[in-house]
């Protein structure tokens, strides 16, 4: 008998992964969506030999005993175990009689005298590995080319209330909902317009600049093309307004190429909360953990790991030192999307496209 790994159930699975992959170098072995318990989903990290199962159950839904945790050991035949205990008149101690586990074990949970969950397990299929059955791309600094007008949009709306605006000014909003930035600025600065005055007249800016000034990424368009060609869905989820996010695609001959477009501003809340994403998923059909996303941002980033789906980051080269969201992607491109080779990330994803969805 050896330890497998120990439980611990969590409040916010995302930040509690991110604290184990930031400060003691923790890395993702899988993800799970239980079929069993609705709504609990659980990420398995290692590190060497050292694993954790950390555990998220639906807001407002009550832990599995008293202890907010388990651990789990690792035992040759569990059956074998659970007829000794009974044998020797332990049965007391069994809290839940051998069973399988939608992530591939056999389990036996037993409690001791304090009330702490230990499970008896062995692995008996493979580690979950849901199918990629859809693909959802970020729109501006991924798919295209667009952070500059963004920007140069924001000097201007700025510059017209004689406010100075400046790239570093900008950093901490890229990959946000604009509308959640102009609000930000409007209580920063005092403006008297609303937030939705303010976007209308930013996106007028921005579209003069991008009908004539905005590319498309041509490996990202490959990468996305060559999905669509194996069947996959597509669409894409983007903070930018919806009047602006369909101009564009108009005029950059994307439109006809996507399956859903979703703005952030149709959801509650904009990245990095995993409501675009999420609503994406809705509108193709397609379970979040069967769903890729391609994201530049770390906010992004953060908004497809919250939504469980896996991400392939693309951080431009201009980002400087990776922020931790962004080290936590499924796959992550060096030298951002100017640089992606869809044939690379094609080779990667092979596996995931052919597997049959658990």
């Amino acid at each position: 008998m050896r330890i497998h790994h120990v439980g611990l159930e969590v409040g916010d699975l995302f930040a509690v992964e991110r604290f184990y992959h930031r400060v003691l170098g923790f890395a993702r072995r899988y993800r799970y969506v239980s079929r069993n318990t609705p709504g609990l989903r659980t990420v398995f990290l290692e590190r060497g030999e050292v694993r954790l199962e950390l555990l998220e159950r639906p807001r407002g839904a009550p832990r599995r005993g008293e202890v907010p945790g388990h651990l789990a050991l690792e035992v040759g035949d569990v059956d074998a175990e659970h007829a000794r205990l009974l044998g020797a008149g332990l049965g007391e101690v069994v809290s839940r009689p051998p069973r399988d586990t939608g992530d591939g074990f056999r389990e036996l949970e037993l409690r001791d005298p304090e009330g702490n969950l230990v499970e008896l397990s062995a692995r008996i299929a493979p580690e979950p590995r849901p199918a990629v059955r859809a693909a959802i791309f970020d729109l501006d600094g991924t798919l295209v080319d667009s952070e500059e007008n963004y920007y140069l949009a924001d000097r201007e709306l700025l510059a017209r209330r004689g406010i100075p605006f400046t790239r570093e000014d900008k950093r901490p909003f890229v990959g946000r909902g604009n509308l959640e930035m102009l609000g930000e600025l409007r209580d920063r600065f005092g403006l008297p317009e609303s937030a939705e005055a303010l976007a209308e007249e930013k996106n007028a800016i921005y579209l003069s600049l991008a009908e004539t000034g905005t590319r498309v990424f041509p490996g990202v368009h490959r990468l996305l093309e060559r999905l669509r060609a194996r069947g996959l869905p597509v669409a894409v989820a983007s903070g930018t307004s919806p009047a602006v996010l369909s101009r564009l695609l108009e005029v950059l001959g994307l439109a006809g190429s996507l399956a859903a477009v979703v703005s952030a501003e149709e959801v509650p809340r904009g990245k990095p909360a995993p409501d675009v994403f999420l609503e994406a998923a809705r509108r193709l059909g397609v379970p979040p953990q069967e769903c890729v996303v391609l994201e530049d941002s770390r906010h992004g980033v953060e908004a497809a790991l919250r939504a469980f789906m896996r991400c392939i980051a693309v951080p431009p080269p201009e980002e400087g030192p990776l922020a931790p969201e962004l080290g936590m992607a499924d796959l992550l491109v060096e030298g951002g999307p100017a640089a992606l080779d869809p044939e690379a990330v094609l080779a990667w994803l092979e596996p995931l496209l052919t597997r049959t969805a658990g």
